[in-house]
């Protein structure tokens, strides 16, 4: 079976797991899904996400799903900078006018609308036979923004897991000299106890 996206052949169950995957880019719940033991998911995910033709098939499905979603780094920028701006500027008062009318969407900035999962307008008499009507506005904020912003930016690689060292041959021989003045102290201790 091939995998989505994919010109080499996965075996079945690879192939599962490469579409689990790209769900929600983790590794244990996709080998769960994938049919892969409870108990050993966790190992499971993380070996098979080291395999490379699985790890190529899962960078080319991602590719084609962004491809189709249109999805950019600078629109995922753009949603964070609303939601920092969201946060910064949570006064209420801005949806509103001096006179405590809401204000018409259309002269709502981008940023304020896109905060906005919704609103209701109720006109109703508050105090039975007075015949004054009242007018009750009701405000729904986007609570989930955040959220959807990290898995935006998790699937376009802005945020990782991982922490990537890069090191010059000077420093890796550096190290493997350390390493190997360690084994020699840890042998010559040995040698040691067991001397005596």
């Amino acid at each position: 079976m091939k995998a989505p996206g994919s010109t080499r052949a996965l075996k079945p169950r690879h192939a599962r797991f490469v579409a689990e995957y790209v769900i929600d880019l983790n590794a244990t719940q996709a080998a769960k899904r994938a049919g892969y033991s409870r108990r050993t998911a966790n190992e499971q995910g993380a070996r098979l996400l080291a395999n490379v033709s699985i790890s190529a098939a899962i960078a080319r499905l991602q590719a084609k799903q962004l491809a189709k979603t249109e999805l950019t780094a600078e629109l995922v920028k753009q949603a964070i900078r609303r939601s920092v701006y969201a946060q910064a500027h949570g006064d209420m008062r801005r949806f509103f006018t001096p006179s405590g009318r809401l204000r018409r969407i259309v002269d709502l900035t981008e940023d304020e609308a896109a905060q906005l999962a919704g609103f209701d307008v109720i006109i109703k008499n508050a105090a039975a036979g007075d015949g004054h009507t009242d007018t009750v506005h009701k405000i729904k904020l986007r609570g989930d923004a955040a959220h959807f912003t990290e898995l935006a930016a998790r699937h376009l690689g802005m945020l990782t897991d991982k922490l990537e060292v890069n090191v010059s041959e000077v420093e890796m021989a550096e190290l493997d000299a350390g390493r190997q003045a360690n084994a020699e102290a840890r042998r010559l201790r040995e040698a040691a106890k067991a001397a005596k």
